[in-house]
């Protein structure tokens, strides 16, 4: 496991799909990322591992298998070992600083090490001037029409490029995809369980239970709009209309919509001061803005987009887990990649 609390919950729904298909063997987490020092050059882990903390999942850890000294020998090497300079290439670092304890595992990730030889460099070159060239206006509508064309062949490569309700042999150590992102993945072969785990403690604060009292008391649309570390993903969705073109759907659709931004403290002045660019007009339309849950109550956006009676989000497992626990029947989500796991896309 590494990153946010967004990728931390896919990472948990795909280590219950491994354990629902690997009944006879004993599944556990990884999550040594969260032990190390935030060293220049480590990428930001936000509030570190928050699944026990916000949802009280206790998950069989991996750690619980080595004693205090063996554990601190292990997240010395993987830390002298410097892998995020290597592309985040810790696969190989930690199978063997675990195997030096006496813990021998097949890693079923790729070595990048191996990768980078020179017909791979020539595939990675081709495909970063790809990715510049679908964040160009002409490259993100040329994107957009063929996934949308495509987009039953393109879910269909993907499910056979990943599967995740996969039988595994014993002492493995198995990379995560994300894929219930996506749609055909079958999340909803462990919806039950999802919900189950990921149910969030009670809101008592006044800031929240009133605006809580006005998600549920309104035809509330809920606006995921974190920009300043996901704007490397997402900012084609600021220049190129897609916020435009899913709220311009709700009008349509979802009478007196009040529209309810989640943003971090550093988006929200931006977004005030550019409401043409979400198709809206502040002083006319129904908004209000929700920044107050900062660091380790963050999970608050979540829960209360999860409240919420629609939903537009982005490229960003956050925003998507708002949208996916929304329990109203008749919800409408709205994601930029027809791949996603949402009722519409724009």
């Amino acid at each position: 496991m590494d990153s946010g609390l967004g990728n931390q919950m896919l990472d948990y729904a795909e280590y219950l799909a491994i354990q629902e298909v690997n009944t006879d063997e004993v599944c556990y987490l990884e999550t040594i990322i969260y032990s190390l020092p935030h060293v220049p050059g480590m990428f930001s882990q936000w509030n570190g591992y928050e699944l026990e903390r916000v949802f009280g999942i206790q998950a069989l850890n991996v750690k619980d298998l080595f004693s205090t000294e063996q554990w601190g020998r292990i997240l010395k090497r993987v830390e002298e070992s410097r892998f995020w300079e290597e592309d985040w290439n810790y696969a190989p670092y930690i199978v063997e600083a675990f195997e030096k304890e006496g813990l021998e595992l097949q890693s079923f990730i790729l070595d990048k090490r191996s990768y980078c030889n020179e017909a791979n460099s020539l595939k990675i070159i081709i495909r970063k001037e790809l990715t510049k060239f679908f964040r160009t206006r002409l490259g993100y509508h040329l994107k957009r029409f063929i996934r949308k064309v495509f987009r039953k062949k393109l879910i269909q490569q993907k499910n056979s490029e990943i599967d995740v309700y996969k039988k595994y042999p014993s002492n493995v150590y198995i990379g995560h995809s994300l894929a219930f992102r996506y749609k055909g993945f079958g999340l909803e072969r462990i919806d039950e369980k999802i919900r189950e785990a990921f149910k969030f403690p009670p809101i008592t604060d006044d800031k929240n239970l009133k605006i809580l009292e006005l998600i549920h008391s309104t035809n509330s649309v809920a606006v995921h709009a974190r920009r300043s570390d996901l704007l490397f993903v997402n900012g084609d969705c600021y220049k190129y209309g897609y916020f435009k073109r899913s709220i311009k759907y709700i009008r349509k659709k979802v009478k007196d919509p009040v529209f309810i931004f989640f943003c971090d403290e550093k988006s929200t002045g931006w977004c005030e001061e550019n409401e043409a660019i979400f198709g809206l007009d502040f002083k006319v339309d129904k908004v209000y803005f929700v920044d107050w849950n900062k660091g380790e109550e963050s999970f608050r956006d979540m829960q209360l987009m999860a409240e919420c009676k629609h939903n537009i989000f982005t490229q960003s497992s956050f925003g998507f887990w708002g949208a996916y626990l929304n329990t109203n029947p008749d919800k409408i989500t709205c994601a930029p990649d027809p791949l996603f796991l949402a009722t519409h896309t724009f």
